[in-house]
């Protein structure tokens, strides 16, 4: 199989999304927070943020940009959840979200596999295993991306299907919403760290996840 990687943003109160997430608000209800600093990567200029103190530019750094493209430098497919997909899909447009790479979508309502913005979605209703199965298969010699949202990463690190952890810690506190990491998990998990990086927008964590030696 190939190498597995999860690519997750959180708050630092362990949130990814904000309450309300929909259609409309695919971040939930004033969450953007938690994204700014992959959409401020691609959109520069953007408008500066009111931070109730007078107004900062909230710019990225190199360090944030190095960290999105590094999302895709190695990455052969990408694994989902359906709710990621279905409130993603308006907003994404023909935009090339995955950068031409296939994506796998975790679902229990089938759907036919389509073609858009240069990437093939299929629809996988076998669960998150049988996703990152076949994302293996598509990516060949590459690494397959597991991203959003917080069920299907944790149900593929419980499944012991994640080989490294990217997490980047949004500097905000949300106060709730859908938390990467509730109370209580199947078992527990082992971490190693790799590098940690401070961007301008972000902090940016990576971990390999420590296999139990039988």
């Amino acid at each position: 199989m190939s190498h597995v990687f999860l690519e997750m943003t959180m708050t630092l109160d362990g949130f990814t999304a904000a309450h309300g997430v929909s259609i409309e608000h695919p971040l939930g209800i004033d969450g953007e927070c938690v994204h700014e600093w992959i959409r401020n990567s691609v959109f520069q200029g953007a408008p500066p943020r009111d931070d109730r103190h007078g107004v900062v530019d909230r710019l990225p750094d190199e360090v944030d940009r190095r960290a999105r493209a590094a999302m895709f430098e190695s990455t052969g497919a990408f694994v989902i959840g359906r709710r990621a997909f279905d409130v993603g899909e308006g907003p994404w447009g023909d935009d090339p979200v995955f950068q031409g790479r296939p994506c796998f979508v975790v679902t229990s309502r089938q759907r036919d596999a389509y073609e858009r913005g240069g990437s093939r979605y299929e629809f996988v209703t076998g669960g998150v295993r049988e996703a990152v199965e076949r994302a293996s298969a598509a990516a060949s010699a590459a690494s397959v991306c597991i991203m959003g949202g917080a069920d299907v990463a944790r149900q593929a690190l419980h499944a012991e299907l994640v080989d490294e952890v990217r997490l980047h810690l949004a500097p905000f506190l949300l106060g709730g919403g859908s938390r990467l990491f509730p109370d209580s998990t199947e078992h527990r998990i082992d971490l190693g760290p790799v590098a940690v990086e401070q961007g301008a927008l972000a902090t940016h964590l990576r971990y390999r996840v420590l296999r139990q030696v039988a």
